[in-house]
């Protein structure tokens, strides 16, 4: 379903993060221009996308003119160029484009948000990195989760995980997790042998699912506990690679009181990480050399491992032999996906990419925009599944349809899922006689569908 075509989107910047967002919203049926120096890339993009893919400096006023850049809805730029990013923002504004989004990776500059937001028209500042390592942090809270992610500003969560040989929740019912096992959870989608589906009380869940499930914040240790589930808490963490995810990363862990070692291999960088971050033992050397030179004890206490270099061969490599050290929780930063295709089915290895982080976090905020001239707005959104399963975050006022409604008398269309409502502060499972209130937030779990409102969830 394409919606709000209307729309103009440009994007100054075709590298990994600006083609995974060109697909995307060209997918989703945007007006898309997308501009870069570089005529290989152009070309590329011209290829493979369905925009307007025009070769010049996105910086300059100029170049900004002669593609309309005034007329733009959201003006997004994701160069390499933190620098560069700003400018083609604070020039597409001064034009006149509506909303600007700008990529900065720079610590200082980040830290500027403000600023820029204020002083120099910025909607949103992405710091890809920052969140990638945000999103990594909270991987390392659930040993069997391959995906956590907040919302409603942290009183919710929704985890990814993988029914293993052995788990509790092979073989049962959902009516039986949620009664009989005493967990206060909701299993909004489930996908098997690569196909996705909304789940009944009378599923019965098979090893080798992958459930995404929705509950208040304190709940999923407290379920998790319940069923046998690991929920041990983090207290010493090995980083490979001083990137600046790795800053990010390291500087969350110390502050929740874990002991983090960090290994880079150039001197000039693990220097400048030390230096950064001096209460970690930051190591210069090869992470795999150094594996070897750590004694079983060492190994033992280890609680997990996350490799962040920048060459995905290598952290796939480093991340299957943590695993085969028995290291508990594991992680690896990837960019090209079909290099997953080197894992062990059996591997509980998660994956992360920093491309795909930083996307969603855009299109969320691009979704949002949709509802401008609408009552509801959508806070957040969440892509799973190369797109096949969203989680929407909506925030619901006085002027939405269907509220003070109990749920069991309206019906949701097919494949869709009021995951969980949040309210004053408590995070609700829905059940038959809940209803929608305005004030509320709701995350809708929604699959092989695209919504842009909360009235779009119900059947007439």
């Amino acid at each position: 379903m394409k919606y709000h075509n209307h729309m103009k989107i440009f994007i100054v910047g075709g590298g990994e993060i600006g083609k995974t967002l060109a697909v995307q919203l060209s997918h989703d049926g945007y007006e898309l221009t997308v501009i870069d120096k570089e005529e290989n890339v152009v070309n590329s993009m011209s290829n493979t996308v369905d925009a307007i893919c025009f070769q010049g400096n996105g910086a300059s006023y100029t170049t900004l003119t002669d593609v309309g850049a005034n007329e733009a809805d959201i003006f997004i730029a994701v160069t390499d160029s933190d620098e560069l990013n700003i400018l083609s923002c604070m020039t597409a504004h001064l034009l006149g484009a509506k909303h600007t989004i700008a990529r900065i990776r720079e610590v200082d500059y980040a830290r500027q948000n403000r600023f820029y937001k204020n002083k120099m028209g910025l909607s949103i500042i992405i710091n890809p990195e920052m969140a990638t390592a945000m999103e990594v942090y909270r991987l390392l809270r659930f040993p069997l989760a391959t995906r956590v992610e907040v919302f409603a500003r942290g009183r919710a969560e929704l985890v990814e995980m993988t029914v293993r040989q052995n788990s509790p929740l092979g073989g049962k019912s959902l009516i039986e997790i949620n009664k009989s096992m005493g967990i206060n959870l909701l299993i909004c989608a489930v996908v098997r042998e690569g196909e996705a589906f909304v789940p009944k009380g009378d599923t019965i869940l098979q090893y080798g699912d992958i459930l995404y499930m929705t509950g208040a914040a304190e709940e999923f240790r407290k379920s998790f506990r319940k069923i046998g589930l690991p929920v041990k808490p983090l207290q010493s963490v090995m980083i490979a690679g001083g990137s600046r995810i790795s800053y990010y990363l390291t500087e969350a862990l110390i502050k929740q009181g874990a002991k983090v070692t960090l290994i880079e291999k150039r001197q000039d960088l693990a220097e400048e990480i030390s230096a950064l971050a001096p209460e970690a033992a930051v190591m210069c050397d090869d992470a795999l050399t150094y594996f070897d030179s750590m004694s079983d004890s060492d190994i033992a206490n280890t609680d997990a491992f996350i490799a962040l270099t920048d060459n995905d061969e290598y952290n796939l490599i480093a991340a299957m032999y943590a695993e085969s050290q028995g290291i508990n929780k594991v992680v690896s930063r990837i960019s090209a996906k079909s290099r997953l295709n080197v894992l062990p089915e059996e591997s509980k290895i998660c994956t992360i990419s920093r491309e795909d982080v930083a996307a969603d976090r855009i299109l969320g905020y691009s979704r949002s925009l949709l509802n401008a001239e609408d009552n509801d707005a959508v806070e957040s959104l969440y892509r799973l599944m190369d797109g096949k399963i969203e989680f929407i975050e909506f925030n619901i006022n006085e002027n939405d349809k269907n509220l003070n409604i109990p749920l069991k008398d309206l019906k949701l269309k097919r494949n869709i899922l009021l995951g969980s409502i949040i309210r004053d502060y408590r995070t609700i499972i829905p059940r038959g006689d809940d209803k929608l209130l305005p004030g509320d937030t709701a995350l809708v779990a929604t699959i092989n569908r695209q919504i842009a409102r909360l009235e779009d969830i119900f059947a007439e």
